[in-house]
């Protein structure tokens, strides 16, 4: 999914650990010409709902951190 946000786009996700049955969040922050920015991983969720939402708070919270 591919949210704009102040100016630039976010795109999130979740992956699960096939070893561990654990879902990681992920997500990505691309500029005005989709060069990422920034990338990272969440903590580990126990469903892929949770991953997602945590992917997309923590993207939020990245970008409110930087001075645009």
């Amino acid at each position: 999914m591919q949210i704009k946000y102040k100016g630039l786009s976010i795109i999130t996700g979740a992956e699960c650990d096939a070893n561990s049955d654990i879902w990681n969040g992920r997500f990505r922050v691309l500029n005005d010409k989709d060069i990422v920015v920034y990338e990272s991983f969440t903590q580990s969720c126990l469903n892929q709902i949770e991953a997602s939402n945590a992917a997309k708070q923590a993207a939020y919270k990245w970008i409110d951190g930087q001075k645009l």
